[in-house]
């Protein structure tokens, strides 16, 4: 897809708002004779006196005014990249000029009214991807890097943008093509190709694919809760300690804290970072039966969260019976994985609870394995909460040296790409004929560069980027 033939374009690359600076971007050939219209060079690297005679990659300090006043809007300083080798692959600057409102919209303007045209969403990105400076899974991941809030988040996205994701993708294509190449030598020649071993290979090929893609897609659990963020719901009866553990893994008090059973009547929600992961604490209202409106109604929403949440911190405080704990618990866990939840056993600077063995042996008896005494008070083993989350979130196919998937899109087509490769296996091992085998490979293989970038469309690619910022 060959990029067009346009004007300069232009955008302030910096958020909005007032700042100490701002960075305004502009790329494509001829913008360097649109700078030198409006800038006076005042002190350059090599003594220059106007922004295209300066050497690509070095700064300039220049004043940038309005040339119909000749009025100075701005002291800034010009950088210049040279084609190829700049973000998009075209001529580039850009102006870092004081960040306030007045002044970008200024330079802006002077840009537009001089034959720069506006920057589109993720425009700059999309003319990198078309001018070859970086494929498709490595554009968008410029977005999730943006959008990180966590250590693992950044991570997960950086790792995408260095080109992980797709060198893998490529191990995969390399594997498939063999597998064609070995399917066209099969079907041209049969009386010399058509061996039990050539088939052998090309199963072994096929599943070694597979194997990979299954890998990628595995590790999306762990990768939604990375963009969309892990939620943790806190749980139990009412006066259990809840909020308490809420302001204390939160680090100040965010919900109220009483003695009093039904404070809390509605959830209440907080993000953090839990030794890098992205999280979402959802404090509950104490579930129980009540014949108060407003409190049924937040009773309703704790059940809820139970059921949305990825993990479940249920508090048990020490005066809350066997039989409460197991009759709620059994309601609740209807369709939950009890590998999720967590039985945190509240309070304990204030005792222990005098049925705690009874309580964890009937939880387990449910399929729970995960029992801790907490203190919110005195942070009590709050350290190791947090490395059952940690954990808990590594189930999900998690593990540092991993590619972790983090795009619902690139998920949703791998699915796809992994069902066709299991129709070819299903055809191999039936022993139907290696040209339904070689179809869907095909159809593997397309949907593997829709995530690449070699096969996808033009609409695709607008779509993808038009949810891009501006000036990215």
């Amino acid at each position: 897809m060959p990029i067009m033939s346009k004007n300069p374009f232009c955008a302030c690359s910096t958020p909005v708002g007032i700042g100490g600076i701002a960075v305004i971007r502009i790329s494509g050939d001829g913008c360097g004779k649109i700078i030198d219209k409006m800038t006076r060079i005042i002190r350059s690297a090599d003594g220059v006196s106007s922004f295209s005679q300066m050497r690509g990659y070095t700064m300039a300090l220049a004043d940038f005014f309005d040339i119909e006043t000749n009025k100075v809007v701005d002291r800034v300083v010009l950088a210049r990249f040279e084609a190829p080798h700049s973000y998009t692959g075209q001529e580039m600057a850009e102006i870092s000029c004081h960040g306030g409102n007045a002044v970008k919209q200024e330079i802006l303007r002077l840009l537009l009214s001089n034959g720069c045209d506006p920057a589109g969403p993720g425009e700059f990105t999309k003319t990198a991807f078309f001018n070859g400076k970086i494929d498709l899974s490595s554009a968008e991941a410029v977005m999730d890097v943006i959008a990180a809030d966590s250590q693992r988040a950044l991570m997960a996205a950086n790792t995408q943008l260095n080109g992980r994701l797709n060198a893998k993708l490529a191990s995969t294509e390399e594997q498939l093509y063999k597998a064609l190449a070995i399917i066209e030598m099969i079907v041209e020649f049969p009386e010399h190709d058509d061996t039990p071993e050539n088939d052998e290979e090309v199963l072994k090929l096929c599943n070694i694919a597979r194997g990979e893609i299954d890998s990628l897609c595995k590790s999306f659990g762990s990768g939604r809760m990375l963009s969309e963020r892990m939620r943790i719901a806190l749980c139990g009866l009412p006066n259990s300690g809840k909020s308490s553990l809420l302001n204390c893994l939160s680090g100040y008090d965010r919900a109220i804290v009483t003695q009093v059973p039904g404070t809390t009547r509605d959830t209440l929600e907080v993000e953090l970072s839990i030794e890098g992961i992205p999280v979402t604490l959802v404090d509950t209202a104490g579930i129980r039966k009540t014949s108060d409106e407003i409190e049924a109604m937040g009773v309703t929403r704790a059940k809820k969260a139970f059921e949305d949440s990825d993990m479940v911190l249920y508090l048990v405080s020490p005066d809350t019976n066997l039989d409460s704990v197991i009759v709620q618990l059994n309601e609740l866990l209807l369709g939950k994985k009890a590998d999720r939840i967590c039985i945190l056993f509240s309070k304990c600077d204030s005792g222990k609870n005098s049925e705690e063995e009874e309580i964890k042996c009937a939880c387990s008896k449910l399929g729970i394995r995960n029992f801790i005494s907490v203190s919110a008070k005195d942070e009590i083993n709050v350290d190791v909460v947090k490395e059952l989350v940690v954990r808990i979130f590594e189930q999900e196919g998690a593990f540092a040296s991993q590619i972790i998937l983090i795009n619902a899109r690139h998920y949703e087509i791998l699915k796809e790409a992994r069902e066709n490769l299991d129709m070819a296996i299903g055809a191999l091992n039936d022993g139907v004929g290696v040209d339904v085998a070689s179809s869907v490979i095909r159809l593997a293989l397309d949907r593997i560069g829709q995530i690449t970038g070699k096969t996808v469309s033009a609409e695709l690619v607008d779509t993808i980027f038009s949810k891009f910022c501006i000036g990215k």
